[in-house]
């Protein structure tokens, strides 16, 4: 019977109704589709747009969009000063953008900011073309055999894995050789590889094997081992940039001068001439003695240096003979020194104890006008590279479309590089960030031993043992006249009243009693009889009519033959219920599967993206890519099952 009737449709009242109804439903339907869109724009997200909970991916049709989020896998947060270094070589950033969340949620400053920089690939502008490539073809060879050791490297978590994997092949090796204990690859996060403070003044790489592997890990990145879509064009930007100290300078400079425009502080020549003005020179210096890193100087030994450094070492330890101890814990084939002239003053910064004394001695004895700047510098290596291969200035401005007034003023060309890179790969890189973390979760799920395996086998079994107990026992509550039944039929819907967590204790010891951990029948077993099933199925068998059974007797069926031929097909409704029901508890099933199965051999997909979603929870996007995957086969079963379903609900007549 319908709920307006056919002559109240027409009136005021009618309409009004059916228009709210329609409201409601529209209202509901939102409320479903909306977070499901969301989800799905998360998993493709990036640290720059995920904390937007758009409903649609705004970068599809926003090129701007498209440029802060190539820019933020080159400067990612967990970088040290990844905002600083981008200020520097993008000087327009606003000041008080401190992060990605930020940039990302001012959209309308960070569409004005991008829209600034896109201006220099407007099509018309064919000469600023050309210089950006010449930019992009001078960094790419630069950068081609710069020292690894003053890089910093925007690398992906998720290639920390293959990375090791393939270099240690084992992870008892990898443990044994970084001295740590770990059960798997995906469990290591060498955080300290993107935060070595290499502008500090003191800093000095101590060189390990964990050092030694950042250098391999670098040296496959620059060579796009792990980003094979920047092979696409020749001089493509890698994630691999100089160690550039412009920022700190810049952003010591403008502290002590007081100048919040970093467009001017950024056209302050670097390292500073003596020809610069008093004031800038004077900044400079100060600049030297108080923050410039002391590894990309050099000094001139004199006599009078070396007696000062004897001076030096012998207020500083008292003793050669405790000079020498520490030398020989740090260098076990180290014979010791016998007088303080035998320690050794070289003009740069040597490696390990000495070099920490080398730099505590430069740092308090020698004034830093004496201080030369060395080309381990990047932007003076840059420097010298650019005027060896253009011959003067004129032809690098030329070359490069600026109007530099002196060498020093010229920094590496990142930001025309990278243009260039975004110029013939724009939607390489979209495709990139769109595809990585579905192709990052599959390899996680499908490199892990027998996690597909065991799902496969689990969902088999646990939908086989459903579809046979439950109607075996809603059958034989209906069909025969059990003195009981009432009693056992509350008895099986009172368990459902426990709360899985307090059910699952007693289940693990019986399972341990009975020897059964880490099997398949510790996952099957004690979800074999539902409750819930067992009184659907009751309930289904009681509403048909004993005529049937009745013909069928008469007819010579048995009774297995009544529950198969006559039974089962008239309850395929509420069959598709119960087996899409078993289907999503085994499939999501991971709290249960990971307490009664420690061993890993036995995990199934679900136990695997939990902890999935514990190692890259800092990627938030990476875990609803992964939840968004595990959810496509529970989709693909409920549509497969849908049309029984609604056939069971709309047309019970067909019984």
């Amino acid at each position: 019977m319908p709920i307006i009737g056919y002559g109240d449709k027409k009136t005021l009242f009618g309409k009004a109704a059916i228009l709210f109804i329609y409201a409601i439903l529209i209202i509901g339907g939102a409320t479903m589709v909306y977070p499901f869109l969301v989800t799905i724009t998360g998993s493709i997200s990036t640290h720059f747009d995920y904390s937007r909970r758009d409903p649609l991916p705004r970068f599809v049709i926003i090129q701007q969009d498209r440029l802060m989020r190539t820019l933020c896998g080159y400067f990612p947060e967990k970088l040290r000063n990844s905002i600083p270094q981008l200020r520097s070589y993008f000087p327009a950033l606003p000041r008080n953008w401190r992060n990605w969340k930020q940039i990302g949620d001012d959209k309308v400053l960070s569409d004005s900011f991008a829209a600034k920089v896109l201006k220099q690939l407007e099509a018309s502008d064919r000469g600023r073309a050309e210089q950006l490539v010449n930019m992009a073809r001078d960094y790419k060879e630069f950068m081609s055999n710069w020292n690894l050791e003053e890089t910093v490297l925007a690398y992906d978590q998720r290639y920390v894995e293959p990375f090791l994997r393939n270099h240690y092949k084992s992870v008892e090796s990898f443990n044994k050789a970084w001295q740590i204990s770990v059960d798997d690859f995906s469990q290591v996060e060498p955080y300290y590889w993107g935060n070595a403070p290499f502008d500090h003044q003191n800093y000095l790489p101590y060189v390990d094997v964990r050092y030694r592997d950042l250098k391999d890990f670098t040296r496959e990145y620059r060579e796009n081992r792990y980003t094979p879509f920047l092979k696409k064009y020749q001089y493509a930007v890698s994630y691999v940039r100089p160690a550039a100290l412009a920022f700190s300078w810049e952003l010591f400079a403008g502290k002590k001068l007081k100048i919040n425009d970093y467009e001017k502080l950024h056209a302050f020549p670097f390292p500073v001439p003596e020809k610069a003005s008093p004031e800038v020179r004077k900044v400079w210096l100060n600049y030297l003695s108080e923050r410039f890193p002391l590894r990309h100087v050099e000094i001139k030994v004199t006599s009078k240096l070396r007696m000062q450094f004897e001076k030096f070492l012998a207020e500083r330890f008292k003793n050669i003979k405790y000079l020498s101890k520490l030398m020989k814990e740090a260098f076990p084939d180290f014979k010791g020194y016998k007088n303080w002239h035998e320690v050794p003053l070289p003009a740069t910064v040597p490696e390990g104890l000495l070099g920490k004394i080398w730099m505590d001695f430069v740092n308090t004895s020698i004034p830093a006008e004496e201080l030369t700047i060395r080309n381990t510098l990047p932007e003076k290596a840059f420097q010298e590279f650019a005027s060896k291969k253009y011959g003067n200035l004129e032809k690098i401005n030329s070359a490069y479309g600026m109007k530099l007034e002196c060498l020093e003023n010229l920094r590496i060309p990142f930001k025309g590089a990278f243009l260039a890179t975004f110029m013939n790969l724009e939607w390489t890189y979209t495709t990139h960030q769109v595809t990585s973390n579905y192709s990052n979760v599959l390899y996680y799920l499908f490199c892990r031993g027998r996690a597909v395996f065991n799902t496969m086998i689990l969902v088999g079994l646990t939908i086989l043992i459903s579809l046979t107990v439950n109607p075996l026992a809603g059958y034989a509550l209906s069909r025969f006249r059990l003195r009981h039944s009432h009693k056992i039929l509350i008895f099986c819907l009172a368990t459902m009243s426990f709360p899985a967590s307090v059910v699952a204790i007693p289940g693990f010891l019986l399972l341990r009693d009975l020897h059964l951990l880490n099997t398949f029948a510790a996952l099957v077993l004690p979800s074999a009889a539902n409750g819930m099933s067992i009184f659907l199925l009751k309930g289904f068998f009681d509403s048909l009519p004993s005529e049937l059974y009745e013909a069928a007797t008469i007819d010579g069926a048995t009774e297995i033959q009544i529950f198969y031929r006559i039974s089962l097909p008239l309850v395929k409704p509420i069959l598709a219920v119960s087996m899409l029901n078993a289907f999503i508890a085994a499939y999501n099933g991971w709290a249960w599967a990971i307490i009664v199965c420690q061993d890993k051999k036995m995990w199934t997909i679900a136990v695997w993206t939990y902890q999935f979603s514990q190692i890259f929870k800092t990627q938030p996007y990476m875990v609803m890519a992964a939840y968004l995957i595990c959810s496509m086969p529970v989709f693909v079963v409920f549509l497969l099952c849908q049309k029984i379903i609604m056939r069971g609900i709309i047309l019970p007549q067909m019984k």
